[in-house]
């Protein structure tokens, strides 16, 4: 069974394709290094993906190292993204950019920068929102006192906010539930701003009729 990313799991395969590659290079009598690289084109059986995986190792190394492309996808880009494009379609699209980069640098598990754009894109949201007002804390205090977030979404914004800073400073390396966490909040809070906004408005309630 291989990781499907179309059906998000775990799913039995049809092999396409396999072949082998290896490289040796003689060291003495005595002793060799060799190194061997197994390739995988593969379909999934329910949806019909196609991926291709590879197996590699080498002499002294204790366990191979697998890897696919595309790679593994550990968490879905939110469904609205759709609806964000079409709203920003004329205007600056850097919202869209930044989870797409987001996203792009989970796949490539590298967790840092995934927390390090989410609290550049955070602070992108304040700045277009309520301007600068001369510091990170600042500009998420007059987002709050605008309305633009809730009490208990600032209270759940601030491990978001920590963790952004303690990767940049202290090397700290998010998990990936940790990751999803993260995500959840943000996602929340754009969502509401952005996507939920412009969704109500188009609802058209009517008046109350006047007693008699």
């Amino acid at each position: 069974m291989l990781h499907c990313n179309a059906c998000f799991g775990l799913r039995w395969h049809s092999v396409l394709f396999s072949t082998r590659r290896e490289y040796v290079q003689e060291l003495d009598e005595d002793d060799e290094y060799r190194e061997v690289t197994d390739y995988q084109l593969a379909e999934c059986n329910g949806c019909e993906a196609i991926t291709l995986h590879t197996r590699w190792a080498n002499s002294g190394q204790p366990e191979p190292i697998e890897e696919q492309w595309p790679p593994k996808i550990s968490r879905r880009q939110p469904k609205w993204m759709m609806d964000l494009f079409w709203l920003e379609l004329n205007n600056n699209s850097f919202k869209q950019d930044f989870i797409q980069e987001i996203y792009s640098a989970l796949k490539a598990g590298n967790r840092r920068l995934a927390v390090l754009g989410v609290r550049a894109l955070l602070e992108q949201v304040m700045l277009e929102n309520v301007g600068d007002q001369g510091n990170f804390l600042a500009n998420l205090n007059k987002f709050e006192l605008e309305g633009f977030i809730s009490r208990l979404q600032r209270e759940a914004l601030q491990p978001v906010v920590e963790a952004g800073h303690a990767s940049m400073h202290r090397g700290f390396k998010a998990s990936e539930t940790e990751i999803d966490s993260i995500l959840d909040v943000l996602e929340n809070v754009m969502e509401s701003i952005y996507v939920s906004k412009h969704r109500v408005s188009g609802i058209r309630v009517p008046n109350r009729r006047s007693k008699p």
